[in-house]
C-alpha cells in the first residue's frame, strides 16, 4: 500500500529526548499549517491495550521477578530491579501480537492517509524489536527484515543516540523502574547494531545542544517531506 501520509519515527533508549524533539517538530508543523497525527507506539499497541483490560495478561508475556526484586520495589532504596528473560512461549505471544499490531496499523493507515499529511510515531517497530531482543537476551533478530516489511514503511526514521550514562543523568527515576546502567547499555548496543541494518538517521543528543539537534531534525524533515510531496504530485 502506498502511503499518502509522510511517516516520521523517533527511536532510541529512554532518556534520549524522543518526547522533547517530537514536541519541537509538532510546533514546526503547526506553524507551517501541516496536518499531523501523533501516535505513541507503546501506549497504542495491542499489548498495552490487552494489559490495561486484562492485568493478568502481563504475567503471560512479561519477564518473571523474584521475591527480592519485589522487595526492592516496596522499599525506598534506589536498588534497581533485575529482570529475567522471557520464555519461548512469551516470545511467541509477543511476536503474534506484534503481527496483529502491524495488520491493525495498516488498516488504520487507510483512514490516516485521507486525513493527515504527516504521521509522527513516538517509537516504532525498531524499538519493539530492540525490546524483544533484550527480553530474550539475544542480538538483533535475524529476521527483522520481515517485520519491516509488514509494518507501514517509514519515510524518515530518526535514531536519537544518547550515551546510557547521560540518559540516566537526565532521568534518574529510571533506576526505580528497573532501567539501570546495565539495562540501558544493553539496549544502546542493540540500537547501535540495528541502526545500520534499518537505515536510521542518527541524531546525537549527547554533547549536542537542543537547538543544534532540533535544527538537524527539522532540516532533514523538510528535505525528505518536500521531496515526498514532489514525488506524490508527479504520481497524481
Amino acid at each position: 500500500m502506498i502511503n499518502n501520509s509522510f511517516i516520521v519515527t523517533f527511536s532510541g533508549i529512554d532518556g534520549s529526548g524522543k518526547s522533547q524533539y517530537i514536541i519541537l517538530l509538532r510546533r514546526f508543523l503547526r506553524r507551517q499549517g501541516i496536518s499531523y497525527l501523533y501516535i505513541h507506539s507503546v501506549n497504542d499497541s495491542l499489548t498495552n491495550r490487552l494489559v490495561r483490560k486484562f492485568p493478568k495478561f502481563k504475567n503471560i508475556i512479561g519477564p518473571k521477578e523474584n521475591e527480592q526484586n519485589k522487595k526492592n520495589l516496596a522499599d525506598s532504596s534506589n536498588r534497581p530491579r533485575k529482570i529475567k528473560k522471557i520464555s519461548a512461549f512469551s516470545s511467541f505471544i509477543r511476536f503474534f501480537i506484534l503481527f496483529l499490531d502491524a495488520l491493525y496499523l495498516r488498516l488504520r493507515m487507510i483512514s490516516y492517509n485521507k486525513n493527515y499529511q504527516v504521521i509522527i510515531f513516538d517509537r516504532y517497530i525498531y524499538d519493539k524489536l530492540v525490546h524483544i531482543a533484550y527480553l530474550r537476551n539475544k542480538k538483533i533478530l535475524p529476521f527483522s527484515y520481515f517485520w519491516l516489511k509488514i509494518f507501514p514503511k517509514a519515510n524518515l526514521s530518526f535514531y536519537l543516540q544518547v550515551l546510557p550514562e547521560d540518559a540516566l543523568e537526565r532521568k534518574p527515576e529510571m533506576k526505580m523502574e528497573g532501567q539501570d546502567i546495565k539495562y540501558l547499555n544493553k539496549k544502546y548496543q542493540l540500537f547501535e547494531e540495528g541502526k545500520m541494518i534499518w537505515k536510521l538517521r542518527e541524531i546525537r543528543t549527547s554533547g549536542t545542544s537542543i537547538s543544534e539537534a532540533k535544527k538537524k531534525i527539522i532540516s532533514l524533515f523538510k528535505k525528505r517531506f518536500f521531496r515526498f510531496l514532489k514525488i506524490k504530485k508527479s504520481h497524481d
